[in-house]
């Protein structure tokens, strides 16, 4: 499994030890009803099955070198990620999606990758907004964590545009 190396942060395959951690972050509520798919209450147990599952690539534990594990970042047919609550407003989630994005345009020959976020998702819809994603609709689609269906905004974020930002990201 790739491992990625940022300023700050530490991206790596998930390990059966990282299921408490897992289980606290999108444990919180606050955390889980920005992500669709998951369940709230996010128990242990559910934890310990999605580390199980998790895939050989493409799903990275953020770790805060000191602190441990803060969020996750997944790129599967969409990227996604989620921060711990106590992490939220530092940067972390949009250098770990970065260095995500940066090693799939790498290795990857996909010409872009879809991301979604909850409309009322503010902070999710700036950090894609950052990243370089085009809003390009809008679906429903079913938030466990609420209970009902709940627009999403789609975007999309092309490897030419991805390229172009790179002399930007790096000033």
């Amino acid at each position: 499994m790739t491992r990625i190396q940022t300023s700050r942060l530490l991206l790596r395959a998930p390990r059966p030890d990282d299921a408490p951690c897992i289980a606290l972050g999108m444990g919180e509520f606050e955390v889980a009803r920005w992500l669709a798919p998951v369940p709230w209450p996010y128990t242990l147990a559910m934890a310990i099955d999605w580390v199980c599952m998790a895939p050989e690539n493409g799903l990275f534990v953020v770790d805060l070198p000191g602190r441990g594990l803060i969020g996750c970042v997944a790129l599967s047919a969409e990227l996604g990620f989620w921060i711990g609550r106590p992490h939220w407003g530092r940067g972390y989630a949009t250098e770990a999606a970065s260095a995500v994005l940066d090693w799939y345009f790498r290795t990857s020959g996909e010409p872009e990758i879809s991301s979604s976020a909850h409309h009322a998702n503010k902070s999710s819809l700036r950090v894609k907004a950052k990243l370089g994603f085009v809003e390009t609709g809008r679906d429903r689609r079913f938030s466990h964590a609420l209970g009902h269906n709940v627009e999403h905004v789609v975007s999309t974020l092309t490897r030419a545009d991805w390229l172009a930002g790179e002399a930007k990201r790096c000033a």
